[in-house]
């Protein structure tokens, strides 16, 4: 019964990913022909760049290791920073009218430069309540109002009127506030 590993090995010859090498399975930058290098089955386009020098069109993955060009619920597992929760969060979500201007909504502006004094060791309009409290996101009304945590009865969810925000994107806070919530 020779067939079978014949009929295997074509199949596997015909798809080729499970033949080659891992040194063959190098990628080019990802928005080149989906990161496939001529090597491995790249295009004629990825081929005739790869051939002309292989060492100029190398990827080389950002030092910070974050892919680029990344949706921000696709890059916020890779941060816990406050950085992130102020641009990707608070000034596409939270700024259209209410953490902003002169008076910001209960008085919590998110405005770049201003939101950390906002928010901190302050407390909440909610009695009992820190709008973060560094080390306890439990405890934080930050994480109560975005639907990270249980917490009082509210009317909904931050931000009003959009969309709730990803899981992804309350889990960058969560983890922000549990690191000791650093500047």
């Amino acid at each position: 019964m020779r067939t079978a590993p014949v009929s295997l090995f074509l199949m596997l010859a015909a798809c080729g990913s499970d033949m080659r090498s891992s040194e063959d399975r190098s990628s080019s930058a990802p928005d080149v022909d989906g990161g496939v290098r001529a090597h491995d089955g790249g295009s004629s386009t990825t081929t005739a760049v790869a051939d002309a020098d292989a060492d100029a069109d190398a990827w080389v993955p950002p030092s910070d290791g974050i892919p680029q060009g990344l949706a921000p619920c696709d890059e916020a597992p890779y941060h816990s920073d406050f950085a992130f929760v102020e641009d990707k969060i608070f000034a596409v979500s939270c700024l259209n009218g209410c953490h902003n201007g002169a008076t910001p909504a209960a008085g919590m502006s998110l405005v770049a430069g201003l939101a950390y004094a906002s928010l901190v060791n302050v407390p909440s309009q909610h009695e009992g309540w820190v709008r973060v409290m560094p080390g306890d996101s439990p405890a934080s009304m930050l994480m109560v109002q975005v639907g990270g945590e249980p917490g009082p009865e509210l009317e909904g969810f931050m931000p009003w009127g959009q969309p709730r925000l990803c899981d992804e994107l309350v889990d960058a806070m969560r983890r922000w506030i549990a690191s000791g919530a650093p500047r």
